[in-house]
């Protein structure tokens, strides 16, 4: 998937078109000043990103939660070392498949 970079001038004159390439799956990721600001993306990504930001954090609770007798620290590391290990099973499944 290509991501396109526009100027924040830019887009604003050509909002209808973006839109129009965001909508048919592109993503653009707008700059100011020379630096990225923000990003247009399809709701369907949105969607699976908010998802995900979710899950993370009920995840990051329940596990908090579960040890709540462990420094803070030391919940941080174990929930990061898991989200590693997710993330590492789905991207092995999605190259194999």
């Amino acid at each position: 998937m290509t991501v396109d970079h526009i100027p924040l001038e830019k887009l604003r004159r050509s909002l209808g078109q973006v839109a129009q390439d965001v909508e048919r799956g592109g993503s653009v990721v707008v700059e100011r000043r020379g630096e990225e600001a923000f990003a247009l993306v399809p709701m369907r990504l949105y969607r699976l990103l908010e998802e995900e930001r979710r899950s993370v954090v009920e995840s990051t609770g329940r596990a908090r939660e579960a040890f709540s007798d462990l420094p803070e620290e030391d919940v941080e590391n174990l929930v990061s070392e898991e989200l590693a290990s997710v993330r590492e099973e789905r991207s092995s499944s999605k190259a194999g498949s």
